[in-house]
C-alpha cells in the first residue's frame, strides 16, 4: 500500500510542477492569471530579498516551520515535506548532533557542510537552506521519486544508486516511512 502512496504522491507533484500550482491557493491571491501566476506571486513574494525570513532566527518549533516554508518555497520543494524532513532528523532541536556527525536542523553531515559552504551549522537558517538545496537536488536526480530522495538523503546515493532504490537498510527503510508519515500529517 505504500509503494502506491508514493506513486500517487510522485503523480501529484509532477503535475503540480507542470502547472505551476500549489497545493492550496491563499484566498488573498487574485483569480485572474489562473493558478500558475497566482502560485508564481506566492512564491515571488516569499522570496523576494529573504524578506520572509528577515528577523526570524528560528529559536521557536513555529519560527523553524517559517524558515522550512520559505526555503522550501525558494527552491520549489514541498513545504510539509522539508517540516516532515525536519520533524524526522531533529525533532525541531537545532543543537541537534547525531552519533554520526550530522548537525543541527536536518542533520547535514560534515561532507555536505564544507560541500554546500555552511558556516555554522547550527544556525536554523543556514541549516534549513543548505538542506533544502540538497533536497531539491536529490528530488531533481531521482525524477521526483521522494522514496529514492529521501532515501539518498538518509543513506547517500551510493547506497540508493547501487540499491536502484530504497537500500536493504532497516534504519533508511524506517526513515522513509517516517517522513513520509509526517509529510501526510502535515499535509492535512
Amino acid at each position: 500500500m505504500i509503494d502506491n502512496m508514493f506513486t500517487v504522491m510522485k503523480r501529484i507533484n509532477e503535475i503540480r510542477s507542470r502547472f505551476g500550482i500549489g497545493r492550496h491557493r491563499p484566498a488573498s491571491l487574485p483569480a485572474e492569471g489562473g493558478a500558475r501566476n497566482a502560485y508564481r506571486d506566492m512564491h515571488d513574494r516569499a522570496v523576494a530579498s529573504d524578506r520572509g525570513v528577515k528577523g526570524i532566527e528560528g529559536k521557536t518549533v513555529e519560527e523553524i516551520r517559517k524558515l522550512a516554508d520559505h526555503y522550501a518555497l525558494a527552491n520549489r520543494v514541498s513545504p510539509e515535506l522539508v517540516r516532515a524532513v525536519i520533524e524526522t532528523e531533529s525533532n525541531y532541536n537545532p543543537r541537534a548532533v547525531s552519533p554520526k556527525g550530522a548537525k543541527g536542523l536536518m542533520q547535514l553531515m560534515p561532507s555536505v557542510i564544507n560541500d554546500l559552504g555552511v558556516k555554522d551549522p547550527f544556525n536554523p537558517g543556514e541549516n534549513i537552506s543548505a538542506g533544502v538545496t540538497m533536497l531539491k537536488d536529490l528530488l531533481v536526480e531521482y525524477d521526483g521519486d521522494y522514496k529514492k530522495a529521501l532515501s539518498a538523503y538518509n543513506a547517500g546515493r551510493r547506497a540508493v544508486n547501487e540499491s536502484g532504490g530504497v537500500p536493504d537498510f532497516p534504519e533508511t527503510q524506517e526513515y522513509v516511512k517516517k517522513v513520509i508519515d509526517a509529510y501526510v500529517k502535515n499535509s492535512e
